[in-house]
């Protein structure tokens, strides 16, 4: 029972004045910041990540859309993709 949603329920603090158009309340935490509907009703794409190799151990990730995942992805399958090879 570590997540904020628990902690509500247990302190018996959580308020569902708002539900979504499917019928399940929207999370407090959701509501806090603005949103009107759940997670599953929400019309916001999925972000990915893709990885930026800076050299050994400085790598860092970059946010992108899901189509421009897929597509680094797609490129990173083929032989010798980020090698000298030709």
């Amino acid at each position: 029972m570590d997540n904020i949603y628990d902690n509500c329920v247990l302190n018996k603090k959580i308020n569902y004045m708002n539900y979504c158009r499917c019928g399940e309340p929207v999370h407090p935490v959701r509501q806090k910041y603005g949103y009107k509907t759940c997670v599953s009703c929400s019309g916001v794409e999925r972000v990915a990540s893709a990885p930026v190799i800076n050299h050994k151990t400085g790598n860092t990730i970059q946010v992108v859309t899901q189509e421009v995942a897929k597509a680094l992805y797609k490129a990173g399958r083929r032989k010798g993709y980020g090698t000298c090879l030709r």
